[in-house]
């Protein structure tokens, strides 16, 4: 404590009972210095240590921090230092209450010691579920990891994949209430690569290059930041730019000035510092810092601080050097740099021309697309993210000229031209995204006009189907849909509580005026969770969400075609059919699961198949 704090606690000692030292001031001055010296202790001491020891046995460490909420004494930040690769959790949750706040700067503070600190990965306890046993398919799980994604994450760990000893028993163990009951025993287990192909496409993309983010976000000094909102949410950040937290370690150790802008040794570049979170109060040693990076050419941002909380300090320094950086101007020059004076870093940017890194005009009024900015060693990419459960159509509008965007798809690992215009410093570049959506859009390609149209296509037709049940789940071997009513609303009760695989065929002509070779698109209308699509045995692709559609061009001949269609569903109706009074039991879990009167998922395949015709033509 003399070490750090710079003076003897030992008088001040009683406080820690509640006893009042000198005044009540006084007395919280010294507690706020007590904590911050072992708040440093668990970083350097705990995680520190870990770090050094597995580093000597040649490991790599992974470290979570606080997660939720003040779960103990420290900064979330500094303790992920130490780490090799810093991770958060974002736990799945309902559409309408949204997640937890705390998760949402967790993530972020885990991305921001990566970005700081120049680690290539950022990994996070992915999708973990409460009391909701084999509930959720790739189709719910996408907005989930998409969010992820979106706030920094690059390497996602599943949580959570339980032992399965045996195979007579399934979907078998669980982890009590918790999950994903990600293993073999998954009701769409066989037809889960393309989601894992999803989760690694997207991983990679998001390994490539560093972060982008013009905006260093000061949270200041009495942490954890799942602590300072762990139930709201970071109100003043901003939406148009992208931003990392900084911590009072990574302020001090870290930031130094380059020309206008603050760079860190791992590679970050902010155009500006902002002081936010609980910075209005903040220790001597950070506003010296502060003032000398404005001297040297920064741009800080935010409003006066009023004091220092520690006892450490000198007050009258502090009440000088304040008064010296916020004399009373909006915008102060000091030194090469200049203080605004400002709770709005947006507007306070557009006030020193900064324009934005990303926007987007049209799409409804309260509609949200999130944005991850890579900057490549050939150019950039943006990952943006739907977070409606609807499609949104809008014009996206990058921080990015000289360059012609291309639209990379992570569920298909195809890529392909789009049209835009380049407009006063941004490329503008018309899109919709289907309900949760995703897209990265990537600018790699010299730019040989200023603007290119590039025309979509139209459609055309098919019908009933025969399908046949995965044996051993209860359902009869065959049976033939007229409609392609959902498997959950059927008659018969032993297709009504299916779960497993259903395999849907037909006989198909190629529709008239397609010649071969030319594209062929299916449309499942909507396929519950998981659909793999085959053409005359050879498979043509999976879909997992809308729009569900595979082009199957390449494997239609001219004449009669056989089509298969392989749908998986959740564990959820069979267990629910297992409820009811009589039951013959299929499956077995080693926790309670669902009661006969509880409501069956969406199943099956659903609507109309229709094929669909396309040839497009680009344009400049």
């Amino acid at each position: 404590f003399r070490q750090r704090r710079g003076y003897d606690p030992v008088p001040w000692l009683p406080a820690l009972t509640g006893t009042i030292i000198e005044s009540r001031t006084r007395s919280d001055r010294f507690l706020y210095d007590y904590r911050q010296t072992l708040s440093e202790l668990i970083a350097s001491e705990h995680y520190g240590t870990i770090a050094q020891v597995a580093h000597e046995n040649g490991l790599k460490v992974y470290g979570e921090a606080q997660e939720n909420g003040r779960p103990q004494l420290g900064d979330d930040m500094a303790m992920r230092r130490h780490t090799d690769v810093p991770m958060a959790a974002l736990w799945t949750f309902a559409r309408e209450r949204g997640p937890q706040p705390s998760y949402l700067v967790d993530m972020r503070g885990a991305a921001s010691v990566a970005h700081i600190y120049g680690k290539p990965y950022v990994a996070a306890e992915a999708m973990t579920s409460l009391l909701a046993p084999w509930a959720y398919g790739p189709r719910d799980l996408k907005r989930v990891v998409d969010l992820a994604f979106a706030s920094g994450i690059n390497r996602p760990v599943i949580h959570t994949s339980v032992h399965a000893p045996v195979d007579d028993k399934k979907p078998g163990l669980s982890l009590f209430i918790f999950g994903q009951q990600f293993n073999r025993h998954e009701a769409w287990a066989e037809l889960a690569k393309p989601w894992m192909d999803y989760i690694s496409r997207n991983s990679l993309m998001l390994q490539q290059g560093r972060n982008v983010a013009d905006v260093g976000y000061f949270y200041g000094e009495e942490a954890p930041l799942t602590g300072l909102y762990s139930d709201k949410t970071v109100a003043d950040a901003p939406r148009a730019f992208g931003y990392d937290f900084i911590n009072a370690d990574a302020l001090m150790d870290a930031l130094q000035n380059e020309g206008g802008d603050l760079v860190t040794p791992g590679g970050a570049r902010y155009r500006a510092l902002y002081l936010g979170g609980s910075s209005r109060m903040m220790t001597l040693g950070t506003l010296n810092k502060l003032a000398a990076l404005v001297e040297g050419g920064a741009t800080l941002i935010g409003q006066k601080p009023l004091g220092d909380p520690g006892l450490g300090g000198d007050d009258r320094a502090f009440a000088a050097l304040a008064a010296k950086l916020w004399p009373g101007g909006e915008i102060v020059p000091i030194g090469k740099g200049r203080v605004i004076a400002s709770g709005d870093v947006e507007q306070s940017l557009a006030r020193i021309g900064l324009a934005p890194d990303f926007r987007f005009t049209g799409g409804q009024p309260d509609s949200e697309i999130l944005f991850s900015h890579r900057m490549l060693a050939d150019g950039e990419s943006y990952f943006l993210s739907n977070r409606k459960d609807r499609a949104e159509t809008f014009e996206a509008r990058f921080r990015v000229t000289g360059k012609a965007p291309e639209l990379w798809h992570a569920e298909t690992g195809a890529s392909e031209t789009v049209g835009y215009r380049i407009e006063n410093g941004e490329t503008i570049v018309s899109l919709t995204l289907g309900p949760d959506g995703s897209v990265h859009v990537v600018f790699r390609k010299t730019a040989t006009a200023n603007s290119l149209v590039v025309t979509k296509p139209d459609s055309i037709v098919v019908s009933r189907l025969d399908v046949e049940f995965e044996a051993g789940r209860g359902a009869p071997r065959t049976a033939v849909l007229a409609t392609l009513v959902p498997l959950d609303e059927h008659a018969d009760p032993a297709i009504r509580y299916f779960s497993g695989i259903a395999t849907y065929t037909r006989e198909f002509a190629a529709p008239k005026g397609w010649r071969a070779g030319q594209p062929l698109w299916l449309d499942l209308g909507e396929a519950r969770e998981i659909a793999e699509v085959a053409v005359n045995g050879t498979r043509a692709g999976s879909v997992w969400h809308a729009p569900y559609r595979v082009e199957i061009g390449a494997l239609v001949r001219p004449g009669r075609n056989r089509l298969s269609i392989r749908v998986a569903n959740l564990w959820v109706n069979r267990m629910i059919g297992d409820a009811q009074p009589g039951a013959e039991k299929i499956t077995w879990a080693s926790s309670p699961t669902y009661t006969a009167s509880a409501p069956l998922r969406r199943s099956g395949l659903i609507g109309s198949v229709v094929l669909s015709a396309q040839t497009p033509q680009a344009s400049k």
